[in-house]
Order: C-alpha cells, then sequence, then structure tokens
C-alpha cells in the first residue's frame, strides 16, 4: 500500500502490473486501491467488498505504512475478513527484476578488459583493499598482480607460484637466472624461452617495450528508494542491495534514499566513486515512477533504470505473497484485493 502518485504514468504502470497478475490466475478477483493521490482508493475498494480479502501491499519494506496505515485501514473495514500480507522486499524475484532493468537501460556488470590478453577482469569480487589504485601489487598483500606485467611471460597468476611455498611470486621481478625470488632456487619455469630470459653467459636480453596499461574499469550500483526513518526499512533495503549485488555476480551495491535517514542517492554515487568504481549505474527501486523516482533519477552520473513496474517478476511476487498470506490463514473462498 503506498500513497499514490500524481504522475499519472503511475496508475498506467499499477494497472499493467495488475494486469499480468490476472493473466497468471485467471478466474482469480483482483481489485486495486490506493492510500491517497489515486483513485480508486483503498477505503473504497474494501467498503464495496463482502466477505474475505487478502491485502497486498506493493510496497518494498516495512515502514510506516507496512506496521500503521495497513492495520488502520484493515480496522475501519470491519464488515471484512482481512489477510495482511508481508511488502514485497526484499526478495530475490525483486533482484531478477532490477537486474532486467539494469540490462534493458544498457548496462552491463563487465568491468574491464586486462590491457594485453583481451580477458574479462572481474573486478567486482575483488575484496576492498583490491578495487584501488593498488591492484599492480604482490597477491601477498591481497592485492591483485598487475596482469600487464606477465604478458610476456605466457603465464597467469597460477604459473608464478614458487614450487615449495605455495605463495604467488611477483613474475615481473624474476631475476635473469631464473631463480624463485623467495627460495633462492633454479625453477624450471625461469628457462623457458617464452620468458625472454637469457639463462647463458653473455650480456642479458633487454626487456621489450610494453604500451602502457589502461585503466580498468570498475562497475557499481546505487540502489535508489524512497527511504524511511524506520530502521527495519534500511535493514530491507540493505537486503536488497545484498540481493542485487549477488544477482549481479558481486558488483558492490549501495542504497541511496530520496527521503529519511542514510546517504542520498548523490552521496552513494560519491561513496562508489571514492572507492575506485568508474562505471555507475542507478537502479530504481520503487513499485512504478512517482517524484521520488524522478528525483533519484535525476541524481545519476550515467545509467538510469526505470522502477520495477508490470516487470513479470514483480506479477510473479505478488500472487507469492497471496499464497503465503492464505497458507497462514487461509480463507474460506479466495480472493484479493492489491493495495497501491
Amino acid at each position: 500500500m503506498a500513497h499514490g502518485s500524481r504522475n499519472p504514468e503511475a496508475l498506467r504502470t499499477v494497472t499493467a502490473l495488475l494486469d499480468r497478475v490476472r493473466a497468471l490466475r485467471p478466474g482469480l478477483p483482483v481489485r486495486l486501491g490506493h492510500i491517497e493521490l489515486n483513485r480508486p482508493l483503498l477505503t473504497d475498494t474494501l467498503a464495496a467488498l463482502r466477505g474475505e480479502a487478502v491485502l497486498v501491499p506493493l510496497l518494498l519494506g516495512r515502514g510506516y505504512h507496512i506496521k500503521q496505515d495497513i492495520p488502520d485501514v484493515a480496522a475501519a473495514a470491519p464488515h471484512l475478513r482481512v489477510l495482511i500480507a508481508a511488502p514485497l522486499g526484499p526478495d530475490p524475484l525483486l533482484a531478477e527484476a532490477l537486474h532486467a532493468r539494469l540490462a534493458e537501460a544498457g548496462w552491463s556488470a563487465d568491468t574491464g578488459r586486462t590491457a594485453e590478453t583481451g580477458r574479462l577482469a572481474d573486478l567486482s569480487r575483488l575484496p576492498e583493499a583490491g578495487r584501488l589504485a593498488d591492484i599492480g601489487r604482490a597477491a601477498e598483500t591481497g592485492r591483485l598482480a598487475d596482469t600487464g606485467r606477465i604478458a610476456e611471460a605466457g603465464r597467469t597468476a597460477e604459473a608464478g607460484r614458487a614450487p615449495e611455498t605455495g605463495r604467488l611470486a611477483d613474475v615481473s621481478r624474476l631475476p635473469e637466472t631464473g631463480r624463485a625470488p623467495e627460495t633462492g632456487r633454479p625453477t624450471t619455469a625461469g628457462r623457458a624461452t617464452q620468458t625472454g630470459l637469457r639463462t647463458q653467459t653473455g650480456p642479458p636480453a633487454q626487456p621489450r617495450p610494453r604500451p602502457p596499461a589502461p585503466a580498468p574499469h570498475t562497475a557499481g550500483v546505487v540502489l535508489a528508494a524512497a527511504g524511511s526513518r524506520d530502521p527495519d526499512a534500511a535493514l530491507d533495503t540493505a537486503r536488497a542491495a545484498a540481493l542485487l549485488g549477488a544477482r549481479l555476480g558481486g558488483v558492490p551495491v549501495l542504497p541511496g534514499y530520496a527521503s529519511g535517514s542514510g546517504p542520498t542517492v548523490s552521496e552513494a554515487v560519491r561513496i562508489l566513486t571514492a572507492l575506485g568504481h568508474d562505471r555507475i549505474a542507478v537502479a530504481s527501486y520503487f513499485t512504478a515512477p512517482g517524484r521520488f523516482a524522478t528525483e533519484c533519477a535525476e541524481a545519476a552520473p550515467g545509467v538510469v533504470a526505470a522502477p520495477l513496474g508490470a516487470h513479470p517478476a514483480v506479477a510473479r511476487l505478488v500472487l507469492h505473497r497471496y499464497e503465503q498470506a492464505l497458507a497462514s490463514a487461509p480463507l474460506s473462498h479466495p480472493a484479493a484485493t492489491v493495495g497501491v
């Protein structure tokens, strides 16, 4: 149960979502109600019903509407037996829909390519220490080795392990004799002709010049949400951000809020930028277009996704919440009222 919107696109979006719900469950009566700003109002919808109903809030987390408004509206309809379903979020189905909206907006989780191999570098999986400019340090410090330095050796990082210590060796620092830097013993790999290092007597081979390695791109996402002073709402949004990050393969996702406590979208963008992320998108954690969604979109530095809207995963989730409510207290005659 949201409060509606003066944006005319909001009502069209919610109506399209309910059409998807009806298509998934033919014969199930589905009604619409708003807390304010749009008709039909939820109080009017409930007043016209008789018997039993399940109230499914199209809200994305706990907060004042869930804890206060919905119980009050249900109590004001004593002629009905009303079951109140949980809010839509957080849920993996919403992460699915958010991912799809980001893809529709042209955003990809590809975070960059290594300079010489052309392989995708999965920078999203780096620990915090490896996300900044120190990615050229050896792996013993917890950071990635500079892949651009081992192209001449023709090895991956696994090939650079010292045979006796098991630690990653900095291949770019191997001496001319091919000795492992920590053991001091010659290695067979050090004699390989692909290294370009001379093991015979005579002057050492001069290293061939290498083109400068371009800086890898790093991706990040801000999950733009309405916000609330209720700490449970912030917890739910944080869980939704974690679900989306997992869906994106480990890309960092930070919540940004249009109101309430917590960082704004602009502040979340600055946090990600300070961590070295230069490809930041905004995912719109809103059921439908509205004032908050518009304000958050205006703060986006680049790609901004559309609200969840009538995505098929959201329609499936509405029915899932309906089924959960019925499982907790079955009705004699199934009916659904979807509050918006």
